[in-house]
Order: structure tokens, then C-alpha cells, then sequence
């Protein structure tokens, strides 16, 4: 039986190995080229585990999500981080090309929650945990708007999120796409009835 919970600080390190297996096509470039453990540590600075959610069984950690809010996003103290864990130059680097969205507030009220870091293990994806996971969480918290984006190559979640009644409402073409290898962000919202 599945259980869905806010995570706590003893969950950190498992939800961070979720997130990299839930991410490793996008993370597999930036491991090989500064290694895990860095990856790791600088995730652990970064991602506030106040804001995450987690699906597990009796068994393991089946997926995590988080939800910020009008004060803040769920990675915080992002350039000053990058730049401790992998040098001044290749950490402003990384942050430019990688992170810096990550830092804007989509939220405009109160009422407003940002979805972020939909993270199913592999081998749980495609079962319907990531749409359990964010009802779960969206019925619980009770904003009246949820936003989310999503790049424009990830299209299994685009018609997840679709199935799930998101809509789309804006495009922003991404910065460095060559190198991210996706071309767009794509904004979806739900409005709660």
C-alpha cells in the first residue's frame, strides 16, 4: 500500500537519490562532468525538504514532489552554492546555464502553488504515481490556482499533466538549449472547482 506524506529532514538524502534517477538523462552530463558526489551535496544545499512531498511503500521511496508558494522556491541560495561546491568560474557557469530559473516566483498570490520536481523512480514510472502524488498533495493544500512547467521534449509528463486537466498558458524559449537539449519551457495551470 502506497503512503503519501510532507517529507522531513531524515528524507533528504532519499529524496535526492530519487530525484537523480527520476532525472538522470538531465543529470548525466553535469555527474560525468563533476561527479555524484558533488551533484549530491550541492542538491543538498540547494533543495529546502520542507517543500517536498514523498510516495513510498512499506518496501522503499517510490516518487517526490514539491510545492512552493508565493514566499519562495524550493531551491534557494543557488549561485553562492554552485560556486562553493564546484569553484568560483564553473559554478557561476553552471548557474547560468543550469539554475538560474529556478530561482524565479511564479507564484503571484496566496492562492497560487508551484508544482516542481515531479520525481518518479524509473522503474515506478508510467503507473500512475505521479498523478496520485500531485492530487494528493493539490487536494491537501488547497490553493485555487497550481502552476507547473515542464521542457518541451519531456512529452510523457506533458500528457500527464494534461490527462490530469493542466492547461497549457505560456511558452518561454529556454536559454543555453543546445545544451540542455530542450528548445522550451512549457507552463501549464490548474484551477481548482
Amino acid at each position: 500500500m502506497e503512503k503519501i506524506r510532507k517529507a522531513g529532514e531524515n528524507d533528504k538524502k532519499d529524496v535526492i537519490d530519487c530525484v537523480l534517477d527520476a532525472f538522470q538523462k538531465d543529470f548525466s552530463g553535469f555527474i560525468n562532468n563533476v561527479g555524484i558526489e558533488k551533484v549530491r551535496n550541492f542538491l543538498e544545499d540547494i533543495l529546502n525538504i520542507d517543500c517536498f512531498y514523498i510516495i513510498e511503500s512499506e518496501q522503499e521511496l517510490i516518487g517526490a514532489m514539491a510545492l512552493s508558494d508565493i514566499n519562495g522556491r524550493v531551491a534557494y541560495n543557488i549561485k553562492k552554492s554552485a560556486q562553493k561546491h564546484f569553484g568560483f568560474l564553473m559554478g557561476w557557469l553552471i548557474y547560468i546555464v543550469n539554475f538560474r530559473e529556478f530561482e524565479i516566483n511564479h507564484c503571484e498570490s496566496n492562492d497560487t502553488g508551484f508544482i516542481e520536481f515531479v520525481a518518479i523512480k524509473q522503474k515506478f514510472q508510467g503507473k500512475g504515481y505521479a498523478p496520485l502524488l500531485i492530487k494528493n498533495v493539490m487536494n491537501e493544500k488547497k490553493c485555487k490556482k497550481y502552476l507547473l512547467d515542464v521542457v518541451d521534449t519531456n512529452l510523457s509528463a506533458i500528457k500527464c499533466y494534461s490527462r490530469m486537466g493542466f492547461s497549457e498558458v505560456k511558452r518561454e524559449k529556454t536559454k543555453f538549449g543546445v545544451l540542455k537539449e530542450f528548445n522550451e519551457n512549457i507552463f501549464m495551470e490548474y484551477e481548482m472547482r
